[in-house]
């Protein structure tokens, strides 16, 4: 296996272990973690000596969402004009912002669509673009206190997969969580279906590696025959379609009044200020932003 910045690789009996490693920015997504991520995920995809994908990660935090840091996150603003004709007025920040977004859902889909199981093993925060993240794997398992949700759909846009919450945990839910941007804990995630099964946080790691080395039994072949006739049924359903309109809708959000004051503290005042602008309202319900979450972004 080759050596990666972001992300860790081991092998053991069938089962491939990949790690988020920026344990110090709760493993928010950042290019250069996505691009590992996928990277290991491609190296790892031929043959049977693999069968199943572990997806875990280091630190405190499973994904804390979109790296937010300032001066890297923001949607560029409309390109400088080259000249007057018509053709040389540059590209809208609409246009490069939906095209960004576009691939970025693709780049999901990818990972759906991926010929080998992926169980998730989830710890700490799990939030907006972690939630794309573990939108895209096939088997979830959580600690009874992980903490999911989108706390940045109070200000700066929706996920545009929106973790294909929709077809896992219904209409109903989904627009509670992004309503009202607050967090459900592992055992709520597990009741409503956004995983499959909330352990005690000390036992997490040993339960999903026995699950992923007791499916790692079957043939490569039987498990992505499993695996894609059941994504075939949603994708009928509209899955593929209902997730490329998130593109759609999220660049129309970052055209708000809301998601540019955010950029404006963000780069004046630095993230935690934003972050406290933004959450500040919601402060004294369940949906606070959790502390020491500031370093990280969660879009």
């Amino acid at each position: 296996m080759a050596d990666y910045d972001n992300v860790l690789v081991e092998v053991d009996d069938g089962v491939a272990t990949v790690t988020l490693n920026r344990p110090e920015k709760l493993n928010a997504i950042s290019e250069g973690l996505r691009d590992d991520l996928e990277a290991a995920l491609r190296e790892l995809n031929p043959g049977d000596a693999v069968r199943v994908i572990r997806l875990k990660a280091a630190g405190r935090a499973f994904c804390a969402g979109y790296d937010l840091t300032p001066g890297r996150w923001q949607r560029a603003g409309q390109e400088q004009a080259r000249g007057t004709e018509l053709w040389e007025l540059g590209e809208s920040r609409i246009g490069k912002d939906r095209e960004g977004l576009r691939q970025s859902v693709e780049r999901w889909l990818w990972m759906w669509s991926y010929r080998k199981p992926i169980v998730a093993q989830v710890q700490g925060y799990c939030l907006a673009g972690g939630g794309e993240l573990i939108g895209a794997c096939d088997i979830v398992f959580a600690a009874e206190n992980a903490q999911f949700g989108h706390p940045a759909a109070r200000g700066l846009g929706i996920p545009p997969t929106l973790g294909m919450w929709p077809a896992k945990i219904g209409m109903l839910k989904t627009k509670e969580l992004l309503f009202s941007g607050d967090m459900i804990d592992g055992r709520e995630a597990e009741r409503v279906g956004m995983v499959n099964h909330a352990v005690p946080a000390d036992e997490l790691d040993d339960v999903t590696m026995a699950y992923c080395h007791r499916i790692s039994r079957l043939p490569l072949d039987a498990l992505s025959v499993h695996k894609h006739v059941t994504n075939r049924w949603y994708e009928i359903f509209g899955l593929r379609t209902a997730a490329a309109e998130g593109a759609e809708y999220d660049s129309i959000f970052h055209e708000t009044a809301a998601f540019r004051e955010f950029a404006r503290i963000s780069e004046e005042q630095g993230l935690k200020a934003a972050l406290a602008w933004r959450d500040g309202p919601f402060a004294d319900g369940h949906g606070a932003r959790p502390k020491g979450q500031a370093s990280a972004g969660d879009k």
